[in-house]
């Protein structure tokens, strides 16, 4: 499936009103958010608007619904400069509408992780970063792997 398929539309930085557990898987260092709501921080990240298409194709990336489960949440757009955004430069461009000042709302689809009895005993973070000082680095040959065994 191509990652270029669907469009995306940049929102604004947030995080979730309800605290989840955000840990970090070993076996890659892949970030999970857990379904456990109450527990573990305001877990701080982006929101985007994602038309059809786009929806198709993260939930295959995230392998939904088998190792991740879509759920809707409710996020507060803050646009705080405190989280690390996939682009930097797109936390200046997002539109000022009167929708995303800070402490507006979004009802927002959301990935938990499945297996939370192989992570549940993981530090909880509240922001991830691949490059981060957790020094937990992502190992993108799972997304190979991945692919290779949706293919099979």
């Amino acid at each position: 499936m191509d990652p270029g398929t669907g469009t995306t539309l940049f929102v604004g930085v947030g995080q979730t009103v309800e605290k989840y557990p955000l840990v970090i898987e070993r076996s890659w260092n892949m970030p999970c958010l857990l379904h456990v709501p109450g527990t573990g921080w305001h877990v701080k990240g982006e929101i985007y608007d994602v038309d059809d298409e786009k929806m198709k194709f993260l939930d295959y990336f995230e392998d939904h619904p088998e190792m991740y489960t879509r759920t809707v949440i409710l996020a507060e757009y803050t646009n705080s400069k405190d989280t690390q955004c996939s682009d930097p430069d797109s936390q200046s461009s997002a539109p000022k509408s009167k929708e995303n000042q800070p402490n507006t709302r979004y009802e927002c689809w959301c990935y938990f992780y499945n297996d939370r009895d192989s992570v549940g005993d993981l530090p909880h973070i509240d922001v991830y970063d691949s490059k981060g000082d957790h020094g937990l680095e992502y190992d993108a040959s799972i997304d190979a792997e991945f692919d290779k065994d949706k293919k099979s």
